[in-house]
């Protein structure tokens, strides 16, 4: 408990800090909600007029992680389902620390009533096209394994299981408070199957590089199964034809 009252004096005075400058400053992640170990990182977003951007800081032993957008990009994060996932979740957990207009305010209520329902059309037409785009990966797994170039296949396999991982969320409608939470909401999300092969692609089993490469390739032959009727024309060919791939 000593580390997290400790992070949370760092945010009030670093908010402080940067009250003239900002729009408002928030507190997001596992400080805001009282569940960060002493080695976790803190998290301020500050709503700015421009010069967006992250900086990384390191405060009384304790990294900070300060993100600067404008308001419009910040609201914008409810628009694209691929931040959705996290932001609103984030958003629902924040910490307001400075907020005299209540910007900041605003977008936490928006985030309160917010449903997937919003971008529904949107959320799968960007997971199928994520699926599309890693047929490429799939490509590449199968071919370096096939040619005896672990690290490239691996490096290969490592993309399949997360960037396929951002994709399921998006298809499963789910809302992370943060991006620490995905991976365990889509393997309850979608199942033990999913939950085995995830593991077995990304280590945690110990499987053996093959099996893994194996498992990542089973995922993206998973994710085809729920995605593939948001596709048509080539997008669908590209797609079975990766398929096929993981087959053999």
């Amino acid at each position: 408990m000593h580390h997290t009252l400790h992070a949370l004096a760092i945010s009030e005075r670093l908010a402080a800090d940067l009250a003239p400058g900002a729009l408002g400053v928030a507190l997001f992640g596992s400080v805001a909600q009282g569940t960060d170990h002493p080695h976790s990182d803190i998290d301020l977003f500050l709503a700015a007029a421009s010069d967006a951007g992250t900086e990384i800081r390191q405060v009384e032993g304790r990294m900070v992680t300060l993100t600067r957008k404008t308001l419009a990009d910040l609201e914008g994060a409810f628009t694209r389902p691929w931040e959705a996932v996290v932001a609103v979740g984030a958003w629902r957990r924040a910490r307001l620390l400075h907020d005299p207009e209540g910007h900041l305010a605003r977008l936490q209520a928006r985030a309160d009533s917010w449903t997937w329902d919003e971008i529904g059309a949107e959320a799968d037409r960007w997971a199928a096209g994520e699926l599309v785009g890693l047929a490429e990966e799939v490509h590449k797994t199968r071919g370096m394994l096939d040619r005896g170039r672990p690290r490239a296949a691996a490096a290969n396999r490592a993309i399949l299981a997360l960037q396929l991982g951002y994709a399921m969320s998006v298809a499963d409608r789910l809302v992370c408070d943060s991006e620490n939470d995905l991976w365990d909401a889509v393997a309850a999300a979608e199942g033990p199957a999913w939950a085995t092969a995830w593991d077995d692609a990304a280590g945690i089993t110990g499987a053996g590089h093959e099996a893994g490469c194996r498992a990542a390739l089973a995922l993206y032959r998973h994710a085809a199964a729920r995605l593939e009727h948001h596709l048509e024309g080539d997008a669908k060919a590209v797609v079975r034809t990766a398929c096929g791939l993981t087959e053999h």
